[in-house]
């Protein structure tokens, strides 16, 4: 059977993505990348979109503007196809310029490429692209049949020579078995290439099972099953494990299947040429249509895809771009405010509302009860699929599969009370929760009924709600007594939940992991994993604290509901909830309490005063965050091809990233969080799309970017980028290392320079004084040898004995003068005793003519060798010496650290020849070595000569 659910049908939104600042673009396929990019092809070219704007990507040069019939993502690349037969390529991952740097658009704007195999390209449309996972790249055409681009050659299938069921392909898809399904005018041909140039087609026909002999679509869902658009036929299922066909419409009257998108295995989106839209219920096998008055009901659709969000992509005829979170859906009821809702294992829905009970069995809502009975809760029993209904004042109806009443429940029955809020059990019994207590009967038998506690028992409250979970345990919902749970015939009550009093509980309900959640009055909402609880409040990012429901669906998402919409919480996150509304594609919802069910395929069914809210559970797993990506990075507001460069001189330091995060869902609602790791102590977030960094210093960085659409940035996806700014070459170890080397050349150079003018300069000295000390030696000998010697002679002939002593003290002058001449200074103390054995000599030659006067008393010091002695021997040479006129010679020190030598001026008649080279020759010497001067005193009665001393240590 065909089932359509006419002005019933399940509606989603669908929103016009406005190509604003773009005129006359014609949009004609949608695309979505592996990195979450949207990409449509147009009647001039192809374009990029974020969400909020489209990106144009440049023709080559050498191609005319021509219209996209196909595009694919293989290899890093994004191939286009043309009408042409012209194919293009554009990488993935290629950089697209921002308004930062207008003048460099034209160059660093994001172009094509024309693919030029050497085989040449098609003549003919380009139709579809598909891959195989041996690295096998197919192309369909509308004329030239089907190529296989592999390991470098393309290959080409025709009617002619392979087998090929057609040469005019509509579309491709892959299997589970990695083939390639070509759908042509005359069947299917499956084909595949395992080894290069070995080709291989199996044919698939009308006799084979097909419903039509024209395949004008095709889609492989995620167990690689392939659904089959037909020309007239409808649609068909082929099972490729089991090798059949296990679904085929029947009755089709909507038209061509031009295009399908499976989701998951529950639920499948069809392109019409009549109806336009149509969805397949594929665990009941009935379709619906988007209403007449639907904005997007009755028009062409030529495109559609869906991403990785689950939102469904549509391109209309006219160019427009659709898209609709199909995981919502609403049906718009012919009566209001809907109390009780309920999906039975038929995939019939029941509505309870203050005008009755209704029932769609696929042609419209039809009344079952009269109008006047106000329904407040359902139940299906699983053991005969009877239908009960609670109603207000007036008890319990039972009713058939077909909606007849088989029975009618009242207080004169045995019912406590004639209201029931709440209804629910198994297979054996079924509880029912009254304002006047909550009663448990036989499903057989249910005019025959046990009590379980009166609202007497109660206190001044009644059970919301009576919740049977798969443990066997049984929960009661209480107004002001907190929860109850029997286990086991044994009652257990709740009174508190993490310090929480538990008063007022209106709902509950059990994940796939057997966690129990309940929602409090003004509480907010609770998890019992059995040993802990655990709280949610608006801190959590929950919505609101007035829940009106709660619910798990198959995947175990948490379907929390409100008065003004419903959150999606994961509880496998921390704190990831999503609240529903309008802006990301779902119904106003102001959901009725308790007006929640799950059916047979864990989908949410939400009651609400406008009507019914589906909530689908997709046994395909969608992302539920934003995806960050960093779109362009300008230096000095200049575009820079910022996935190839990575590295920028010291002075290219300012930097501004442009990001985006992809959630086609609400992409206004995205918040950034970014952080320059390097530069920025922690996380910034904000609302905008940029982030500069001027004057960034040289070292290494890493830009992160990361996106919410709830503000919970824990466990979110990153988008990140890194790059080094150079130091100046002034400060590269290579250009320290070459200063060190010149600087230490420079001063080692300076210093062996120094010690070479050092050294030249005490050479010069050294030569200066030897050769001085040379001449006054070579002037003293002489002179002093022949006195000695004449006085020796004398001596001898008179006193031998003294003559011997005279000669010891001359051997010890000489000895002395030997020894201390390479010197540059010796002891005062060594002077005296040359200057001591010198006045022996000259006293044994002048005897009393001669006196020596030392009043050094012990003076210690340094002094210049001889140079006391040369002025001993002075003052002989220019006094005369007489025992009337004795010369008297004197050697004290003075306190200024001088050696006085002073002698009584008795000069010749005739004065000896002098060339004054000793005592000039001690005055220069004393100054060439930089001590203090020699003073000479000349006056009428002394003649005085100061000599400087050093000091014994120096």
């Amino acid at each position: 059977m065909l089932y359509c659910l006419a002005a019933q049908a399940q509606a989603p939104i669908f929103r016009l993505r406005e190509a604003k600042g773009l005129w006359n673009v014609h949009m004609t396929i949608a695309f979505q990348d592996s990195h979450g990019w949207m990409w449509f092809g147009a009647k001039d070219g192809i374009y990029r979109y974020d969400g909020l704007s489209y990106q144009a990507v440049l023709l080559p040069d050498s191609l005319d503007a021509g219209s996209v019939s196909a595009l694919y993502e293989w290899n890093g690349r994004i191939w286009a196809g043309f009408r042409s037969g012209a194919i293009c390529y554009i990488p993935v991952n290629s950089a697209f310029p921002t308004d930062m740097d207008p003048g460099s658009k034209v160059v660093t704007a994001a172009r094509l490429s024309l693919w030029q195999p050497a085989e040449g390209l098609p003549a003919k449309p380009i139709t579809a692209f598909a891959s195989d996972t041996s690295g096998g790249f197919w192309i369909a055409t509308y004329g030239e049949g089907l190529y296989c681009l592999k390991e470098g050659r393309l290959y080409q299938f025709n009617s002619g020579d392979d087998g090929l069921s057609g040469d005019d392909i509509y579309a491709l898809t892959r299997d589970a078995n990695n083939q390639i399904w070509a759908g042509t005018d005359g069947g299917i041909s499956i084909c595949s290439m395992p080894e290069k140039g070995q080709k291989k087609v199996r044919y698939l026909g009308v006799k084979d099972g097909l419903p039509d002999q024209i395949i004008t679509a095709l889609a492989a869902d995620k167990s690689g099953d392939v659904w089959i658009g037909t020309y007239e036929k409808g649609i068909a299922r082929f099972n490729t494990a089991q090798q059949k066909f296990d679904y085929r419409s029947e009755k089709w009257s909507y038209g061509s299947v031009t295009g399908l998108v499976p989701f998951g295995k529950k639920e499948l989106w069809a392109v019409t040429s009549e109806k336009g839209l149509a969805r397949m219920n594929v665990m009941a096998g009935n379709w619906t249509l988007l209403p007449e008055a639907h904005p997007i009901g009755q028009m062409r659709i030529q495109s559609i895809c869906k991403d990785r969000e689950g939102l469904l992509w549509g391109v209309s005829d006219k160019g427009s771009v659709y898209s609709a979170n199909v995981r919502f859906s609403q049906i718009v009821t012919p009566f209001s405010n809907v109390q009780a809702v309920l999906i039975d294992r038929k995939y019939r829905m029941w509505a309870g509302s203050q005008e009755g009970l209704f029932v769609d069995d696929g042609n419209g809502f039809r009344q079952v009860l009269p109008s006047g009975q106000n329904i407040l809760s359902l139940w299906e029993s699983p053991s005969d699929s009877s239908i009960w209904a609670g109603t207000y004042g007036n008890g319990v109806f039972i009713l058939n599969s077909d909606g007849v009443v088989i029975r009618h429940l009242t207080e004169q029955g045995g019912l406590f009370n004639g209201s029931v809020l709440s209804i629910d059990g198994d297979r054996k019994r079924v509880w029912l929760a009254t304002l006047g207590g909550v009663m448990s009967m036989n499903v057989q038998e249910p005019g025959r009924g046990s009590v379980f506690f009166r609202q007497s028992e109660l206190g001044t409250g009644y059970v919301y709600r009576v919740f049977p979970d798969s443990r066997g345990r049984i929960w009661f919902c209480t107004d002001g007594k907190g929860l109850r749970v029997m286990e086991k015939g044994k009652f257990r009550h709740f009174e508190s939940a993490e310090g929480i009093p538990l008063k007022t509980i209106y709902s509950i309900a059990e994940d796939y992991h057997g966690n129990i959640w309940f929602s409090t009055d003004k509480d907010g909402l609770f998890r019992y994993d059995g040993a802990r609880f655990q709280r949610y409040t608006p801190e959590n990012h929950l919505h609101s604290l007035a829940i009106t429901g709660v619910e798990a669906d198959a995947n175990g998402h948490i379907i929390v509901a409100y008065e003004d919409g419903f959150d999606i919480l994961d509880p496998d996150r921390i704190d990831h909830v999503t609240f529903c509304n309008a802006t990301i594609g779902a119904p106003v919802a102001e959901v009725n309490l308790n007006a929640m069910c799950r059916d047979g395929q864990g989908n949410v069914w939400l009651g609400t005063r406008n009507g019914i809210i589906r909530v689908a559970a997709f046994d395909e797993r969608f992302l539920d965050d934003p995806q960050p990506d960093i779109t362009a990075v300008s230096v000095f507001l200049r575009s820079i091809d910022f996935l190839s460069e990575h590295i920028f001189p010291h002075d290219q330091n300012y930097f501004i990233f442009n990001f985006t995060g992809l959630w086609y869902t609400d992409p206004e609602s995205v918040r950034y969080r970014y952080r320059l790791d390097g530069f920025d102590p922690d996380w910034k977030v904000s609302k905008d799309h940029i982030a500069s960094y001027p004057n960034l210093l040289p070292g290494n960085y890493v830009f992160r970017v990361q996106t919410s659409e709830h503000g919970n940035f824990v466990n979110v996806p990153e988008a990140s980028w890194a790059f080094a700014i150079r130091q100046p070459f002034w400060t590269q170890w290579w250009f320290i290392v070459l200063s060190l080397v010149a600087i230490g050349a420079l001063i080692y150079a300076f210093i062996r320079m120094r010690e070479g003018r050092l050294q030249r300069v005490a050479q010069l000295k050294r030569e200066k004084l030897e050769s001085q000390f040379a001449a006054l030696k070579s002037q003293i000998n002489p002179h002093f040898l022949f006195n000695s010697f004449n006085t020796l002679i004398t001596i001898i002939e008179e006193n031998p004995g003294v003559a011997v002593e005279y000669v010891e003290h001359l051997s010890d002058f000489y000895r002395s003068i030997i020894a201390y001449r390479e010197h540059d200074f010796i002891s005062l103390q060594e002077e005296m005793t040359l200057v001591h054995n010198f006045d022996f000599l000259l006293k044994k030659r002048y005897e009393n003519g001669f006196v020596l006067v030392d009043r050094l008393n012990g003076q210690t010091g340094l002094i210049m060798p001889l140079t006391l002695q040369l002025l001993v021997e002075n003052a002989v040479k220019h006094n005369v010496i007489s025992a009337s006129r004795p010369l008297t010679i004197e050697i004290f020190s003075d306190n200024d650290g001088y050696i006085v030598v002073r002698n009584n001026i008795q000069p010749k008649i005739k004065p000896e020849p002098s060339t004054h080279f000793g005592l000039q020759s001690l005055i220069y010497r004393y100054r060439l070595l930089g001590d203090r001067p020699v003073l000479v005193e000349d006056n009428v009665a002394f003649f005085t000569v100061k000599v400087p001393i050093r000091p014994a240590h120096h």
